[in-house]
């Protein structure tokens, strides 16, 4: 069993007793970390103590999948029948505990991280335990790319660059040919891609002319789109991963224009969300080596780049948000957010995430954006930088 005792040195410095991770039909991920994907079908408890060896108050008939060596040479099983002897146990076994972290957030602010139900955080807090999040201490066991993991994310960087420029192309080669195409045929066409390439993904992707971009979750369906024509400013956002277990997101998102040179009007507005990108790499890549960064602090950066511009109204959205081996693009740890939530988490070694700043305003909407990874505290871009807006009609 990995990562337990550095899992004991954050509880320590944390100034905590120990971490309470509650769990019910193995849906919490910091417990399936541990534990595997196993049929859990009753309330568990897995604690971690700074002192001592970790165990697992667990129901008896959950015991026959956990009384396995993999697990029990980690952690003492503390079995119960009713729910009466579930409570004395953990009470028991609390009951030198001052303060313990636990799977909650500030004001309920970050729920992707917030797996304590409210009851049993009352009845640990009425045993006099002061609770704490365990935010910083999850997103180590839930949200850090091993090097398998980093290297499918890069895989499918490049696959979406490369079909980025494709589908920009696709669109040149349908305006010569027939004066106009539209979103969805364009989606269609990425989506071919992916399946080409052996991609998958949970949503198709985006593909918005002017002002359907100024919507961030726009996207065009067999039944409603918009056609794209030559003055068209064009968005894609795309993501995808590989189809092998454990595969990691691309999430990229590009501007283009559909004419052989980009009107002033465009063009400064992207000059916009592209400086605040890059502030934001700056400001990563001269902190992180040199203290711990949180989350917000980079979108504080990048709104402020917007908000100078007198755009900061139509950021609508946070920077950027955590990448993972997840069904979708979003994972669980740290997101470049002080706009939705003020993320506080600590920008780990060995996470991705997205920084993607948007203007969506009423006119048009645009945004631009990469995917980026902490490595032995240095900022890697794996989505390429996006410096222009692409001119389509002067493309070969």
């Amino acid at each position: 069993m990995t990562n337990i005792q550095s899992a004991k040195e954050f509880i320590h410095q944390s100034n905590a007793d120990a971490w309470i991770a509650v769990d019910y039909e193995n849906k919490n991920p910091a417990v399936a970390h541990f534990l595997g994907k196993k049929m859990l079908t009753r309330k568990l408890f897995l604690v971690i103590p700074a002192q001592g060896m970790p165990y697992i108050i667990c129901h008896v008939i959950d015991r026959v999948y956990l009384d396995v060596a993999e697990i029990t040479e980690t952690f003492q099983l503390r079995p119960y029948k009713t729910w009466q002897e579930m409570l004395n146990l953990a009470k028991a076994s609390f009951a030198t505990y001052r303060c313990a972290l636990m799977d909650i957030s500030e004001k309920g602010l970050l729920p992707n991280v917030s797996h304590a139900d409210y009851g049993t955080v009352r009845f640990v807090e009425s045993l006099g335990i002061q609770v704490k999040p365990s935010a910083d201490l999850l997103q180590r066991f839930t949200a850090i790319l091993n090097e398998k993991a980093l290297q499918s994310q890069k895989k499918a960087c490049k696959a979406c660059l490369e079909i980025k420029d494709e589908a920009f192309r696709f669109i040149a080669m349908e305006i010569r040919k027939n004066g106009q195409t539209t979103e969805y045929e364009v989606q269609r066409f990425i989506v071919n891609r992916f399946r080409q390439e052996g991609m998958v993904f949970d949503e198709a992707p985006i593909v918005a002319i002017g002002p359907n971009a100024s919507n961030p979750h726009y996207a065009p369906t067999e039944n409603t789109f918009s056609p794209i024509r030559e003055g068209d400013l064009v968005l894609i956002d795309m993501w995808a991963k590989y189809e092998e277990e454990g595969s990691v997101y691309a999430d990229i998102t590009w501007m283009g224009f559909v004419g052989e040179s980009v009107p002033e009007q465009f063009a400064s507005r992207f000059e916009i969300i592209r400086a605040a990108r890059d502030a934001a790499i700056a400001f990563l890549r001269y902190e992180l080596p040199n203290r711990p960064v949180q989350a917000w602090e980079a979108d504080a950066i990048a709104r402020k780049v917007i908000e100078k511009a007198g755009y900061g109204q139509y950021f609508t959205h946070r920077l950027g948000h955590s990448i993972y081996s997840n069904e979708s693009p979003h994972g669980p740890g740290a997101n470049l957010d002080d706009y939705e939530s003020h993320d506080t988490r600590i920008l780990l070694d060995g996470t991705s995430f997205s920084d993607e700043p948007g203007i969506y305003a009423p006119d048009f909407g645009m945004r631009t954006e990469t995917d980026l990874h902490i490595q032995n505290g240095q900022l890697l871009v794996l989505g390429g930088l996006q410096e222009k807006i692409v001119p389509i009609l002067a493309l070969p």
